[in-house]
């Protein structure tokens, strides 16, 4: 454990957490805070607001200074100007640290700046950390822990646990963005720190403790200004693992939006993108791409190519094998030259007047052969050769077709060692459920082709 994991862990995994500005109002962030903090947390959980007694069955407290032991964080959801009694009431108590899930700071004017300035002071002169304001907290899919505001309605379809995880200067992720990905099966995340104004704690005090976090494999950043751009650079360079950038705020309509956003100054587009490219980042240039990026990287972190990314394209139509192959070519990858031995296995199901290459045209021989038997014999042969480096298979999934189990398929990859991208068409019910299919057996899937391949070939980037 370094002094950073010292410093933050008690951000992620705090023995008490108390809720300043609990509410018994449905209608209100403080109790979708608590609701999530009593479905998730397993620490204690003290409400804190001097107008209650009690809140959904827990003692609720006057004051801060009030609450027993244990307790090492602080949530804080009360307009701006009382939460600075809030926190140099949390400094007196001793608390390691805050989260300010309060707006109207910096990001409203000149008197936001100042309440924030004065809230810094605190921070600093106490030594107490101080993550936000203007932010959404924490969700960790992993631990269940929900310090945020976020709707409840997150917990529906589950929190689906990755190995992503996401720092952001906006509310998006850690909120509707979050619900979107998980219902509709795109993928889990470990957590999703939502940052705000960052008046103390940063991306890149985040990010060093991710890098050293078992639960995350990929750190994804939307951000609209680096703190301290020289650090967050060193941090990237000797991160073991992939690191993919959103920046926003590049144009100069972008930047007065940040400005106004959470109170962030952005830089030079080139300058910026450069500077990300000799790190060793993945610039991203959408919320998608993002997410799609981050779950590809963290997908295949072992991966080494020793060629260039040579793919075998497994298809069952020859415009879709002609259009990867496109895509390919763009992103610097290979068709994968097959060998003479797997030529032969494929002849041995394909009819005896189709001639084999790659793409793999796999219609002629399924109509023969049934489709699950051709997928597995083709499957084998491509994964033992030599030549091939990661297997882009296509699917049609629903009507005679139905949802096909890829798990013998799946295996068959891992036991190669060799990385398997889906691209799939379909029928809505079955496409989701082979979605989810996908999500659990660590296979990233794609509407996209050229989505597809734009995250294969950051794979093979990733390990050049």
């Amino acid at each position: 454990m370094n002094n950073n994991d010292k410093s933050m862990r008690f951000f992620f995994e705090p023995k008490g957490i108390a809720l300043i500005g609990a509410s018994a109002n449905p209608l209100k962030g403080g109790y979708s805070i608590l609701s999530n903090l009593m479905r998730g947390f397993q620490g204690n959980i003290y409400p804190v607001n001097p107008g209650h007694g009690e809140i959904n069955g827990l003692k609720c407290y006057s004051s801060i200074l009030q609450v027993p032991d244990p307790i090492d964080l602080a949530l804080i959801f009360v307009p701006a100007e009382p939460t600075l009694q809030a926190a140099t009431e949390c400094a007196e108590r001793g608390l390691q640290g805050v989260m300010v899930q309060s707006a109207g700071f910096a990001e409203v004017g000149e008197k936001g700046k100042a309440l924030e300035k004065e809230l810094q002071t605190i921070g600093r002169k106490s030594g107490m950390r101080i993550w936000g304001p203007n932010c959404m907290g924490l969700v960790d899919a992993v631990k269940r822990h929900v310090f945020s505001f976020v709707s409840p309605a997150i917990w529906d379809d589950g929190l689906v646990p990755g190995k992503v995880s996401f720092i952001v200067q906006s509310g998006m992720l850690s909120a509707g963005f979050l619900i979107d990905i998980m219902s509709h099966g795109t993928m889990g995340i470990s957590k999703a720190c939502s940052i705000g104004n960052k008046v103390d704690v940063d991306e890149c005090d985040l990010l060093e403790y991710l890098m050293n976090d078992p639960d995350t494999g990929t750190v994804g950043l939307y951000l609209e200004s680096m703190k301290d751009g020289k650090r967050f650079l060193d941090l990237c360079r000797r991160s073991s693992k992939p690191i993919v950038v959103l920046k926003g705020g590049k144009s100069k309509r972008g930047a007065q939006a940040a400005l106004s956003h959470t109170a962030s100054v952005a830089g030079d587009r080139s300058i910026i993108s450069g500077a990300l490219a000799q790190a060793g980042a993945i610039e991203a240039g959408d919320f998608i791409q993002l997410t799609d990026l981050s779950r590809t990287l963290a997908a295949f972190p072992g991966t080494s190519s020793p060629g260039n990314g040579r793919v075998a394209v497994l298809t069952y139509s020859g415009a879709a094998g002609i259009v990867s192959s496109d895509f390919l070519d763009q992103h610097g990858l290979l068709l994968a030259d097959l060998s003479d031995g797997t030529k032969q296995k494929l002849k041995n199901v394909f009819p005896t007047w189709m001639p084999v290459s790659n793409p793999v045209d796999l219609w002629p021989a399924m109509e023969r052969n049934g489709a699950m038997p051709v997928w597995e014999k083709a499957f084998r042969a491509v994964c033992a050769d030599p030549g091939v480096d990661a297997v882009f298979f296509h699917l049609f999934v629903g009507g005679l077709a139905g949802t096909p189990d890829i798990s013998p398929l799946a295996e068959i990859a891992r036991k190669a060692g060799k990385p398997i991208f889906a691209w799939i068409l379909g029928k809505r019910k079955e496409a989701h459920t082979f979605q989810l299919q996908c999500r659990d057996l660590g296979v990233p899937v794609f509407r996209e082709i050229g989505r597809a391949v734009e995250c294969m070939a950051a794979v093979f980037r990733k390990t050049s």
